[in-house]
């Protein structure tokens, strides 16, 4: 982030409304852009807590479309490199939203038909 801006200025124009619009960037066809956005998800999902789980409930509803309903998505790769950051910080034993994510999210994203292609 810049050097330039305090989290004070960032917390005030972050909001969910910029989050769920953020994440539909991650469509891009172009990898480094895609890149670049992973970067910023994950500083941004660090540095404000109280967005944390409205972050992860997006990310669970991108996963959930491109599941049942698109089976394609140019930013899947990246948006599971994220969960993977996510994931691997999870406290055990799991919160029940947690054990409900894998359940309903994660395992179920194996019946997409390309997931070959993801290589994470």
């Amino acid at each position: 982030m810049s050097p330039y801006l305090t989290a004070k200025m960032m917390a005030s124009n972050i909001s969910q409304s910029f989050i769920s619009q953020f994440l539909d960037l991650f469509d891009s066809e172009d990898p480094r852009e895609r890149d670049y956005l992973k970067t910023i998800l994950h500083r941004v999902y660090g540095k404000f807590m109280v967005l944390r789980e409205y972050i992860r409930k997006q990310v669970m509803n991108l996963l959930l479309l491109i599941t049942y309903e698109k089976e394609e998505h140019n930013g899947l790769t990246e948006l599971l490199e994220i969960l993977s950051s996510i994931v691997s910080g999870f406290a055990t034993p799991l919160k029940e939203e947690h054990r409900q994510f894998a359940k309903k999210v994660l395992i179920p994203l194996h019946k997409v038909r390309g997931l070959q292609n993801f290589n994470t």
